[in-house]
C-alpha cells in the first residue's frame, strides 16, 4: 500500500509528464500562441524565418480547409473596434501599404474547432475543445487575408486558415 507521500510524488510525476507532452511554452510565440522561428533553430529544419512569416500569402479560394471566408458588409461598430484597427494596421505593415489601402472585407463571430483558433501549425498540439472567437477578413489589391481571435483576445494573422466549426454565428 502506498503512503500519502508516495501517492503525491506519483501524481506530481504524472502531471509533469502530461504537461511536458503538451508542448513547451516560450516567449517565442505569436499572439495566437503559435511558435515563431528563433535564431537557435537547427538549420536542417524547415521552420520559416521571421521574415517569411511576416509576408502575407494570398488565401487560395480553392483551399478546401479554408472554407468560405466571411465576406460582406461590416458595420461601423465593428470596424471602429481597437482590435480591428490594430489588425488593419498590422496587415498594412505586412503588405507595405498605407492603412487606407486595406479594406475590411468581412467579419464573423465563429466557433473555432480547437485551441489552434483556426490556424494550426505543423507539429503542434492544441486543446481539443470548442473556442468561441472571431474571424476578420482583410483585402489589399484583391488578395484576402484572414485574421483570427479567441473571444477577448487580439486578432492575429493566419497564413493558412482552416474553417471554423460548423454552426459558427456570422455577424454580417
Amino acid at each position: 500500500m502506498l503512503t500519502q507521500r508516495q501517492r503525491l510524488v506519483a501524481l506530481a510525476a504524472a502531471v509533469t509528464f502530461a504537461l511536458g507532452a503538451c508542448g513547451q511554452a516560450t516567449d517565442d510565440t505569436t499572439p495566437g500562441g503559435t511558435p515563431s522561428a528563433s535564431p537557435s533553430d537547427d538549420a536542417t529544419t524547415s521552420s520559416p524565418s521571421e521574415e517569411d512569416t511576416m509576408k502575407p500569402s494570398p488565401i487560395e479560394p480553392d483551399n478546401p480547409d479554408a472554407g468560405a471566408l466571411p465576406t460582406g458588409p461590416v458595420p461601423e461598430s465593428v470596424t471602429s473596434r481597437p482590435e480591428v484597427v490594430a489588425a488593419v494596421e498590422d496587415y498594412a505593415k505586412r503588405r507595405d501599404v498605407a492603412v487606407e489601402d486595406v479594406t475590411i472585407a468581412g467579419f464573423a463571430e465563429v466557433t473555432w474547432s480547437d485551441g489552434s483558433i483556426g490556424c494550426p501549425e505543423p507539429g503542434m498540439m492544441y486543446t481539443q475543445a470548442l473556442v468561441p472567437g472571431l474571424q476578420l477578413v482583410l483585402e489589399v489589391d484583391g488578395e484576402l487575408a484572414s485574421y483570427h481571435a479567441a473571444d477577448g483576445q487580439p486578432f492575429f494573422y493566419c497564413a493558412s486558415p482552416i474553417a471554423p466549426a460548423e454552426g459558427g454565428n456570422p455577424a454580417n
